[in-house]
């Protein structure tokens, strides 16, 4: 056979040996068979086998391939869709779980059921009509559901503004007045541990030398505590702003100003460590004849950021009232009025009532050249006159007051001021029975002796009769009572307080009798 045979006759020879001897023709085929021989006829037939079963095993690999590729496809795909069917079956359940819980539809009337068609089926304005029911019981539940979430949010805004208004009410003048002074006592939280001290308390003050003999030689070792004019420079450098030049003040802890070296006004910071931190001052009134005492008051409310001020004097309907309306109104502004360096504004007046046992007013103090405008409450405490003991009547309400004074809701760096006329005897004792209150709720037995030394060595004129003295006593006492569930305790609490108020009004008496002779005899008279 030449070369190129297969070329002429037209047979396309391919190296991958691919016969396509269906596009023969029948001359064609004639040629080829009469020119080969049968060796290579047979070679050729073997060789057309071999390629054909060749070119099947490579079409079945394919395909094979091609399969599995398929079955790969087929297999993510089926994952795919239980996924997507898992979510949708938890998200219907989440939905049917809520549908359960919305308010049920009310049932209607037969006249406005389900339309049907004569063969009974519903109709499609029916079908429509149940649908639109739905979407409309869905978003009925919804907007209940909000409702009741709106009401919900509301019931709490409410407490949270009441919680903050009641945390703020010491920093907002034009609040509702303070919780009265006697729920302190019924509010308090160790009942148990005042009782157990008031027991062991009373087995010091119970027995019946204590009236004639302790109570006598505690107040003299009190009385004998003298003052050294050499320590109260500034008090004879400034007596012509005092109420009285038999009251004194200690250079050591008079209240000083913003810095100003001249400034003075009768006031005492009393160190009361370590029965309470909270700095308490003692002072008494401005002078009314000096314009520049009015204002040194209002300076040092604003200088000592005094937030509570507590003003002991007589009732306004007895023979007791110490000021009139125009001097009260005067040390006490009824609205807006500027000094030459502060201006007070009077923001809000409280009048006494049952629900709050004594006047509240509260005013801003802002000194000039001031971003910020301080508050101060003052509490007008009527029950107690001059040169007297408390009203007995209202002995229960004293020890509500003399209790709040160190539980008002004040700042940590502000103080407190208790103050009358002169500044010293009322003052001091009402300030030694909120001591003696404040050791009974920490569980210790209150040494009325020591609490009175301690206050009288650091304010001059504290504590100036023997009958103020007992009224520390009877108000730490009434408190204690308050606290008492045992009918015996309570009982043997009643006698004592009894036994001390005639006591102490009997003393009262003997010393309006010795300061009448001393006032005739001398013209003057400075207790308070």
């Amino acid at each position: 056979m030449e070369p190129g045979f297969f070329q002429k006759i037209g047979f396309p020879r391919k190296k991958k040996c691919q016969l396509e001897f269906e596009n023969f023709s029948s001359s064609q085929e004639n040629l080829l068979f009469s020119n080969l021989e049968e060796s290579l006829l047979q070679e050729a037939a073997f060789s057309f086998l071999f390629c054909n079963s060749l070119f099947e095993a490579v079409r079945r690999r394919l395909m094979e391939k091609k399969k599995s590729k398929t079955n790969l496809l087929q297999k993510f795909a089926e994952k795919f869709k239980k996924k997507k069917r898992a979510k949708s079956t938890s998200a219907s359940r989440e939905r049917s779980s809520e549908m359960s819980r919305r308010p049920s539809r009310q049932h209607r009337s037969p006249s406005k059921g389900k339309q049907t068609t004569p063969s009974g089926t519903p109709s499609a304005s029916a079908e429509s009509k149940s649908r639109i029911d739905l979407m409309e019981v869905t978003a009925k539940g919804v907007k209940e559901k909000t409702k009741e979430k709106q009401r919900t949010s509301d019931k709490n805004k409410k407490k949270k503004n009441e919680k903050e208004t009641t945390i703020a009410l010491s920093k907002t003048p034009s609040a509702v007045g303070l919780r009265r002074a006697d729920s302190l006592m019924e509010l308090s939280q160790n009942s148990k541990v005042v009782e157990k001290t008031v027991r062991t308390w009373l087995e010091t003050i119970g027995k019946e030398d204590f009236m004639k003999k302790t109570l006598d030689s505690e107040y003299k070792a009190l009385d004998a505590i003298k003052v050294d004019m050499d320590k109260c420079q500034a008090f004879k450098k400034n007596i012509d702003l005092c109420q009285s030049e038999n009251i004194e003040v200690l250079d050591a802890n008079r209240v000083k100003g913003n810095g100003e070296p001249d400034f003075f006004y009768h006031a005492s910071v009393l160190n009361l460590a370590p029965i309470t931190t909270k700095t308490t001052i003692l002072a008494q009134l401005a002078d009314l004849d000096s314009p520049q005492s009015l204002e040194s008051f209002w300076l040092m409310v604003a200088a000592q950021k005094i937030q509570r001020v507590y003003f002991l004097t007589g009732s306004d309907s007895s023979d007791s009232a110490e000021l009139d309306k125009s001097a009260f109104a005067t040390y006490f502004p009824e609205d807006f009025t500027e000094f030459k360096t502060i201006r007070v504004n009077n923001r809000k007046t409280v009048q006494k009532s049952d629900e709050q046992p004594n006047s509240q007013l509260y005013y801003e103090v802002v000194p000039k050249d001031c971003a910020e405008a301080p508050f101060c409450m003052i509490e007008i405490c009527d029950f107690w006159p001059d040169a007297k003991i408390p009203a007995i009547l209202q002995s229960v309400r004293i020890a509500g007051t003399a209790a709040s004074v160190f539980e008002t809701d004040i700042d940590a760096d502000a103080s407190c001021a208790i103050m009358s006329n002169y500044g010293a005897g009322r003052p001091g004792s009402f300030l030694v029975g909120a001591l003696a209150i404040e050791k009974l709720r920490n569980g210790d037995v209150p040494n009325i002796k020591d609490i009175a030394i301690l206050v009288r060595s650091q304010r001059p004129g504290a504590i100036e009769t023997f009958s103020q003295y007992m009224s520390t006593y009877i108000i730490a006492l009434y408190y204690g009572q308050k606290h008492v569930k045992d009918g015996e305790l309570k009982s043997k609490l009643s006698n004592l307080i009894s036994q001390l108020e005639t006591f102490a009004t009997a003393s009262m008496k003997e010393e309006e009798d010795d300061d009448d002779s001393a006032g005739t005899t001398t013209g003057s008279n400075t207790c308070d």
